[in-house]
């Protein structure tokens, strides 16, 4: 609520009362002359501005995939009844969604609190998990400032006025417009390449791909935001590492492999590592070999101890052998018995 009322331009949305139309475009007929007429969304109204997006787990399925496109290709192309067209939706989406229990389980990967779709949460240059950890000088901060902010009548300024930052980001908007240095390119480049290779393993194990060229392009947006919040019109070598850090910030909190400790973005795109897909591969070829010699029905401990066999660890066999039971790639024809599908 707070970013709505001082970006230049935007629109604060709320999840639940959002539907795909009016987030992106609607086509409506006109009463008057009978033909139809498109009506922008937020997304549209908010081009080169801000959408305040709050509450977006609660959005329809639908709904949500309305937005893939616009914020992938920042266009909404509409193709309804005799209307062709296409409108731009160059704009910044800061959203807010809670987890599926309501709060973050330290116990449980954040990956798999998120009930969104990773084709959507991948879209996003930064994800922040906000957890409410009791720690007694940030609970005494909060109750102060909450306590004095009733006793104040909520009069209470911040360090910088509303309107002092609502004109310092309207001038770095119109005045600058940075370019990136060598010094910021070299820096970039080298944090992409050596963590795009870092995780090359020989064998055939499958390789995690711990960066993509979506954060490559996030990493350069940061940049010149950086360099922008300087007012400059170039993008220094410390635009570039304060992109780097914010990024691996993030990374480190939702896109870590917890087997391996390393960076991996299938954590984010697909919900599913890495090494869980090199696991998974190695179960379902234990299977396919029992099945070619032993017959489509199979024991379980046999499958069980032939992963085990290969290396895998017992409890992550029972937990894969599970995955592929839900997944339907094999079912249980009897207790105790394992048959492929197909």
């Amino acid at each position: 609520r707070y970013v709505s009322t001082l970006a230049p331009k935007a629109r604060y949305v709320v999840g639940k009362s959002a539907s795909g139309a009016g987030i992106t475009v609607a086509v409506v007929k006109d009463e008057f002359t009978g033909g139809w007429a498109l009506e922008a969304g937020a997304l549209v109204l908010a081009d080169k501005g801000i959408l305040c997006l709050d509450e977006m787990d609660k959005m329809g399925k639908e709904d949500r995939s309305a937005m893939h496109s616009a914020m992938e290709q920042q266009i909404i192309s509409i193709s309804k009844a005799n209307i062709q067209a296409t409108l731009n939706t160059r704009t910044t989406i800061l959203a807010a969604a809670n987890p599926k229990f309501g709060r973050f389980d330290p116990y449980s990967s954040i990956p798999a609190q998120i009930e969104l779709p990773s084709t959507l949460i991948n879209r996003f240059d930064l994800i922040f998990p906000i957890r409410d950890i009791p720690e007694i000088g940030t609970d005494e901060k909060i109750a102060s400032h909450v306590l004095t902010l009733h006793k104040e009548g909520g009069k209470i300024e911040g360090e910088i006025s509303p309107s002092l930052l609502k004109k310092y980001v309207a001038y770095a908007r119109q005045h600058c417009e940075p370019v990136l240095t060598d010094a910021a390119i070299n820096l970039i480049k080298k944090f992409y390449v050596e963590l795009r290779n870092s995780a090359v393993k020989d064998g055939e194990e499958i390789k995690s791909i711990p960066i993509s060229a979506r954060q490559l392009q996030a990493l350069v947006r940061l940049a010149e935001a950086s360099a922008r919040i300087r007012l400059s019109n170039k993008v220094l070598k410390q635009d570039a590492k304060r992109a780097i850090e914010l990024l691996k910030s993030c990374m480190q909190a939702v896109g870590t492999d917890p087997e391996t400790g390393k960076f991996d973005i299938d954590r984010i795109t697909t919900g599913i590592t890495a090494t869980q897909r090199s696991n998974i591969s190695i179960m379902r070829q234990v299977i396919e070999d029992l099945t070619e010699k032993y017959g489509k029905v199979l024991p379980v401990q046999d499958i069980i101890d032939n992963a085990v066999d290969t290396g895998m660890d017992k409890s992550k066999a029972k937990e894969i052998l599970e995955a592929l039971k839900s997944k339907g790639d094999v079912f249980e024809p009897k207790h105790g018995f394992i048959q492929k599908v197909g």
